[in-house]
């Protein structure tokens, strides 16, 4: 056979010289247009089959699979699974309801659907059938976007989470299931995730106990990143515990009151909590990156990031440019309350730069940083502001710096406003000695 087609692809090239043309991607050999077609749509990729013979059976050989939510249909997927045969596949994608993105309820060909229809349930089906399928052959990564699993028992979390061979798992959830979508603390499903690597979970408006998800970080002993996404269920005296000792990276949007981290190996953090946090403790020794929303949020965490080298902290939301000046002045005292961060060598600040407090924070901030090599001062969206009123914070500020930036090397300004940017500028140059030396960019 493999003669054969060679002879067949001989004979192409042969005539296609002898009219002057010549198909140099036919060319190619098979493991190589199979690696072109995995980054296609699956549709896409059988769509090449009828370009000519020589393409009618590469798609067979993609080891990806990715399809759309609403492309499913059983004799689509019999015809599908009938010419791949028994091929191996090592990644799964399936994309959903892209409308929910938008707050728009699915419509479905039965119209006034509210999931109930045996369309829906067919379809969910499939998506089962699908995962099935990819997991039977030796699929590794798994992406399930905006899925809505309304229908979907304990057999298909069994099925998901019951893969010792899976390496990253991406699960995006749309609408609710009787408000909590997972809870293993009580059911019989088994988790066995051994070799997953990459985890995230957004769960929409779905949460997850706090026993489930302790039982979930369990089941992932090599566990390195995880993203999570979801409102938190916990008996009131207890806090959410993360720990999983060979995690890397930790991202949770929106970050639970009460939090706990144990992950020795930590190296990167992000949290972005949308309530105070009345309970936050982290046990990170290796951590060196932290990315940090609202900062007055986090009360004395800031004293346990004494090591970290990378920092991006979003100084100020919305709601700040329209507060009170006594809880502007107690937002400055957090930043004045942080200690020295010797090892901190890039800061990242986002913020409102539009009030005249703002840019007191900041040099609070650069106080902090003795050896800070790289600085990126970004501007938050925001109504347009009037220049002058820096005239008084240009004439009445006294910089907080007791020592002079020595080691600044880059300096990055990304402010609208020419005035504003002129008088961060000119103060910071005043902190730095070698200043005709720093490279900056605005």
């Amino acid at each position: 056979m493999d003669d054969l087609s060679s002879r067949r692809r001989r004979f192409r090239r042969r005539l296609l010289s002898s009219k002057g043309e010549e198909d140099y991607l036919s060319n190619l050999p098979d493991e190589l247009l199979t690696h072109i077609l995995s980054f296609l749509p699956t549709l896409d990729s059988i769509r090449t089959s009828v370009l000519a013979r020589r393409w009618r059976h590469v798609w067979t050989s993609v080891p990806v699979i990715d399809f759309s939510y609403l492309q499913l249909k059983s004799t689509m997927i019999k015809r599908f699974f009938a010419s791949r045969g028994d091929k191996s596949a090592s990644r799964l994608r399936l994309s959903g309801l892209s409308n929910f993105d938008l707050g728009i309820k699915y419509i479905c060909p039965s119209f006034n659907c509210d999931f109930d229809c045996e369309s829906c349930m067919s379809r969910d089906i499939l998506v089962c059938t699908m995962v099935d399928y990819a997991k039977s052959h030796d699929a590794r990564h798994v992406t399930l976007l905006r899925l809505f699993f309304q229908y979907l028992s304990d057999c298909f979390y069994d099925q998901l989470f019951d893969w010792p061979s899976l390496e990253s798992l991406d699960l995006e959830v749309v609408g609710c299931k009787n408000g909590t979508l997972f809870n293993f603390s009580k059911s019989v499903i088994s988790l066995r995730l051994s070799n997953l690597k990459t985890l995230s979970l957004s769960l929409g408006q779905n949460g997850i106990h706090d026993e489930s998800l302790a039982k979930l970080l369990s089941a992932c002993p090599v566990l390195e990143e995880l993203t999570l996404s979801a409102k938190y269920f916990r008996a009131a005296h207890r806090p959410i515990r993360i720990e999983a000792p060979n995690l890397l990276r930790l991202t949770l949007i929106p970050t639970p009151s009460k939090l706990q981290i144990n992950c020795q190996k930590l190296e990167y953090l992000m949290l972005k909590p949308e309530v105070n946090l009345t309970h936050l403790r982290v046990e990170a020794p290796s951590l060196i990156s932290v990315r940090l929303y609202n900062i007055w949020r986090f009360g004395t965490f800031a004293q346990t990031l004494c090591d970290v080298t990378t920092a991006a902290i979003t100084l100020s939301d919305k709601c700040l440019s329209d507060s009170t000046p006594r809880f502007l002045e107690k937002y400055k005292a957090v930043v004045q309350g942080f200690p020295i961060f010797h090892k901190l060598l890039e800061l990242r600040i986002k913020m409102y730069v539009a009030e005249k407090f703002s840019l007191d924070i900041v040099f609070d901030l650069l106080r902090c940083t003795p050896n800070l090599q790289s600085l990126v001062l970004t501007e938050c969206e925001k109504r347009p502001c009037d220049d002058e009123d820096f005239d008084e914070w240009e004439k009445n500020f006294s910089s907080r710096i007791n020592e002079p930036l020595e080691h600044l090397e880059r300096v990055s300004v990304n402010i609208k406003s020419e005035r504003i940017r002129s008088a961060f500028l000119n103060t910071l140059s005043d902190r730095v000695p070698a200043w005709d030396r720093v490279a900056v960019t605005c």
